[in-house]
């Protein structure tokens, strides 16, 4: 890869090798500090074809063997000074360095000019008579190696002259992508604009024949109210006026800002353009082609015909006239040879002349460049806060649909809220029937419960298996089931009425079950309650009822009965709570729950008789088994 300064020409070469573990913009920041002292900051790097080099760049894009350039984004700014200032500034930065170059080469004469000498001082190498002939030569070599550096300073602008219209030709690419991802971004974009037109026209047009559509739908009775007769009249006409007329204004707005974009477009089109025509010229620029051409043809005429025509011709021995001639021909062509240097030299200073001159026009071109793709960016972004706008007229445009899909929306919602109350009063009956159901569940297994207690509980100790008693703390809890309110603000429109009805009765009889269910079970808890006294006070429970009922005992046998008494009038109160749920969902809900309430009544007073009585007899059967063991066993 080669690393080139689009300005100066130079070049450095890099190992391809690095691009396989490094990224090409790394090593041209690391080059660049090193070979020119720049930040790394201030560079801008193109690839061959006009790419911009960034830090994803990586070696495929840039590609083996290939050249990337490197450019000063400080030099391109134009408060930097005029661009021969900035030019001779630069040259002036690497003019030590070249010196020194050139002092290392002013020693090495050409091939054919040190041949050509070396022949001519071998014949007057030792005659004292051609003394004259060696001045001359020894002339000749001091004056070659005085044009020797303007011959070298030609080889090296040669050479970077070809970088640099490369350079220019990357940027000139750099120049025509933009422009042209900038024409395919406004082409879309205005193929978006006239889309976005031609979408709200269609809904502006249609704005009335809505309006005029929505006085034919009438409100359903529950919905109207004074003023407010059709679907029409629920709808802020003014407001949506306002809005229409809004989107009109707005889009004049943007009409307006979108014909100050194309001017601008066309105005950085044309800079475009100019810029280009002027690169060309720079590309086409051959002054300091024809002042190097020059000085080369030059320098190839003394190589080529001035210095052998100071090769000795005359012999040893000769005669002096013909000395005293040949004397006078190289004098000739020692003034010839001196002519040539001279203007070999006067011709350095044009060539430096040229040079600068192209770094200036370079300079000058580049900066053109930089602000043309300064105003093609900021045509770019201005298409793109435009764009945003044009979306937001999109989205507001979107809304006046609303008045065209309304009556179809109208009816919909007049289902929906039928079907929402419908759901409403199945769910509330549900949970309800879920309830009674739960209540049920809860009597049998207390019940369940209560009946071990009363038969095996009381046989263990107290501390075996406290979770076995039957206090509350072992019954199953009364379930509780809420229904939070919702839906309540949807009005009664005739069609979900009488399921409206049913739910409430349903709700009725299911609360009247569930407070059956809870006497009951308060009146299980309170038998309970009187199983639970043990030790002393029920010695004193049993004592009081044997003296109210006159001291009868009931055997096992009665206890097992009163028992299954007891859970058949547990299980008769339950299943008459759920005849109850489930009457009340019927058209006579409010008579049947009444007399499934008065049916409950009297099982759970049977069933209480009958709790009592077996209390009884268990704590009668619990005091004498209690007196029995309380008397002195007989002595053997």
């Amino acid at each position: 890869m080669r690393i080139c300064h689009g300005l100066l020409g130079e070049v450095v070469e890099v190992d391809d090798q690095e691009l396989q573990w490094r990224k090409p913009l790394d090593i041209v920041r690391q080059h660049a500090r090193a070979r020119w002292k720049v930040d790394t900051e201030d560079i801008i790097v193109l690839a061959d074809g006009g790419g911009v080099v960034g830090p994803g760049y990586g070696a495929e894009e840039v590609g083996l063997g290939c050249g990337v350039f490197l450019f000063l984004k400080s030099a391109l700014d134009p408060q930097a000074g005029s661009s021969e200032v900035a030019a001779t500034a630069i040259y002036s930065a690497v003019a030590t360095e070249e010196e020194e170059d050139e002092e290392e080469t002013v020693a090495e004469e050409d091939a054919a000019a040190a041949e050509a000498l070396h022949l001519a001082s071998l014949a007057a190498e030792n005659d004292p008579a051609f003394g004259t002939f060696r001045c001359n030569i020894a002339e000749a070599r001091r004056r070659l190696a005085e044009v020797r550096p303007v011959i070298d300073l030609a080889t090296r602008l040669e050479a970077r002259l070809e970088v640099q219209q490369l350079a220019v030709q990357a940027v000139l690419d750099n120049l025509t992508s933009h422009r042209t991802t900038c024409n395919r971004s406004m082409s879309l974009f205005m193929q978006k604009y006239q889309r976005v037109q031609e979408r709200l026209d269609q809904n502006l047009g249609k704005v009335e024949a809505s309006m005029t559509a929505l006085l034919a739908v009438p409100l359903h009775p529950a919905l109207r109210t004074p003023g407010r007769e059709t679907l029409a009249d629920a709808l802020p006409r003014e407001r949506i006026l306002r809005f229409t007329a809004g989107l009109q204004a707005e889009r004049a707005r943007l009409t307006q800002r979108l014909e100050n974009l194309n001017k601008q477009d066309s105005r950085a089109q044309s800079l475009c353009d100019q810029a280009a025509i002027k690169v060309h010229q720079l590309l086409q620029d051959d002054a300091v082609k024809l002042c190097i051409a020059g000085i080369r043809r030059q320098h190839a005429q003394v190589v080529e015909e001035v210095l052998p025509a100071l090769a000795l011709r005359v012999a040893h021995g000769a005669d002096s006239s013909f000395v005293l001639e040949e004397e006078k021909r190289t004098a000739g062509v020692m003034e010839s040879l001196a002519k040539s240097c001279r203007e070999m030299r006067d011709k350095m200073d044009d060539l430096r002349s040229c040079w600068e001159r192209q770094l200036g026009n370079f300079l000058q071109r580049l900066r053109e460049v930089s602000y043309i793709q300064s105003k093609v960016r900021g045509v770019e972004r201005q298409a793109a806060l435009l764009e945003e706008e044009i979306n937001v007229q999109h989205n507001h445009s979107q809304q006046l649909n609303h008045l065209q899909k309304m009556p179809r929306a109208y009816q919909k919602a007049l289902g929906e809220v039928s079907r929402r109350r419908e759901f409403r009063a199945r769910y509330v009956a549900q949970c309800e029937q879920s309830r009674s159901t739960l209540a049920r569940m809860m009597e049998d297994e207390n019940t369940r419960r209560r009946g071990f207690a009363h038969r095996y509980g009381y046989h263990l100790p107290a501390d075996l298996v406290r979770a076995l008693g039957a206090g509350e703390g072992s019954m199953v809890p009364p379930i509780v089931v809420e229904v939070p309110e919702f839906d309540t603000q949807l009005p009664d429109l005739g069609s979900v009425s009488s399921a409206g009805q049913a739910a409430t009765g349903t709700s009725t009889s299911a609360e009247a079950s569930a407070d059956t269910a809870a006497a009951a079970s308060t009146s299980t808890r309170q038998s309970g309650e009187l199983i639970e006294g043990g030790g002393g006070s029920a010695t004193a429970a049993a004592a009081a009822s044997m003296a109210t009922r006159g001291g009868s005992t009931s055997s096992s046998s009665s206890l097992r009965s009163a028992g299954m008494m007891a859970a058949s009038s547990g299980r008769g109160v339950a299943g008459a709570g759920g005849c109850s749920g489930s009457g009340s969902a019927g058209p006579s809900g409010s008579s049947g729950g009444s007399q499934m309430q008065a049916r409950s009544v009297e099982e759970l007073e049977a069933r209480n008789h009958a709790l009592q009585a077996r209390v009884e007899s268990l704590l009668t059967e619990l005091a004498s088994q209690r007196q029995q063991q309380q008397q002195p066993q007989p002595q053997p």
